[in-house]
Order: structure tokens, then sequence, then C-alpha cells
């Protein structure tokens, strides 16, 4: 029961660090390349802290573990697993946030509201491979060569 407990411990905090950094890297981004453009009437990046990072951290949680034990189950430890694991995991709340389809603001915002949902949960999966496969100890179950 220890392990476990350990295990689960160590698996949260990998799991939350990698979504911050997801939607922190897609956030800056998209709004990098608003901003580039000319606008920043779609840039959230103050509700980041607020909306972002503790809905993605939940998601995380609710999905990362048990995709965790699948992904150890089966020995899926290549980066493009996880990255469009996690783009795949973030499809329904980008679905649920950006609807209705034929409203004013997704006209205005839709395409950068999808880099920053999608976006995220693509970053979120790739910091969570570069946490869980390459920075794991040598000879351990998760570590990849």
């Amino acid at each position: 029961m220890r392990r476990f407990a350990g295990w689960l411990l160590q698996t949260l905090s990998r799991l939350a660090f990698a979504a911050v950094i997801g939607v922190f890297a897609a956030t800056t981004t998209t709004c990098g390349v608003g901003l580039f453009h000319g606008t920043d009437t779609w840039c959230g990046l103050p509700l980041v802290w607020f909306v972002g990072f503790p809905m993605a951290i939940a998601a995380a949680f609710v999905l990362g573990v048990p995709l965790t034990l699948v992904f150890r189950k089966f020995g899926l430890r290549r980066w493009w697993q996880f990255a469009f694991t996690g783009l795949i995991c973030a499809v329904p709340v980008w679905r649920d946030f950006a609807q209705p389809f034929d409203s004013v603001r997704w006209a205005q915002s839709g395409f950068f509201d999808s880099l920053i949902f999608l976006g995220s949960g693509f970053a979120g999966g790739l910091a969570y491979w570069w946490i869980y496969c390459r920075l794991a100890k040598p000879g351990s179950a998760d570590y990849r060569t």
C-alpha cells in the first residue's frame, strides 16, 4: 500500500507540473502570436493563474492517472504518444468552451482559443513525457533509453 501511495503521489506531482507547463507554454505562445499580429483581444494570460492552471491540473489528475497506468502496461514511451494523447484529452474541454461554433466570439477568436486549449494538451503531454520517461531513474520501469 505504501508503495502505491508513493507512486500515486509522484505521478500526481508529475502530472500537475506537466499541466502547468502545458498551459503556460500554449497560452504564452498564442498570446505572442496574437500580439505579433497586432491584437490582444483574446489574450487571456492573466486568467491562466485562476482558470487555466486549476482546470488543467484537475483534468490531468482525472485523465492522467488512468492513462499513466495504460501507458505503463503497454510500454508506450514515445514522445508523440504522450503529446497526441494530451491533445486528444484536451478536445472535450475545447469543445465545451468553444461552443457555439456559429457565435461571434468563435468567428473572432476561435482559432486562437483552439491553439490555447489544444496546444495546452499537446504541450502538457510532451512535458509529461519529458518528466516521466526522460527524467526517470535508470533501471526503473519508467526509464526510456
